[in-house]
């Protein structure tokens, strides 16, 4: 089960990270090149992902991306 506030938490990181609703979304439901091809909300549903998740955004943010 996921947890409300960490995908709360995730989806307003998103959306700071990528400007907006429609492409935190977007960025959500994608598969990931990063993740492994896993889609991000589906890997919400776990520490280990909810993790890496977190640090890809934050990579995201300060562009840091090796």
């Amino acid at each position: 089960m996921m947890d409300v506030l960490v995908l709360s938490t995730i989806t307003e990181q998103a959306i700071s990270v990528l400007g907006s609703v429609q492409a935190a979304q977007d960025w959500l439901a994608a598969p990931a090149i990063a993740l492994d091809g896993r889609r991000p909300l589906d890997m919400l549903y776990d520490p280990s992902g909810m993790r890496a998740v977190m640090t890809l955004l934050l990579r995201m943010d300060f562009c840091v991306y090796a």
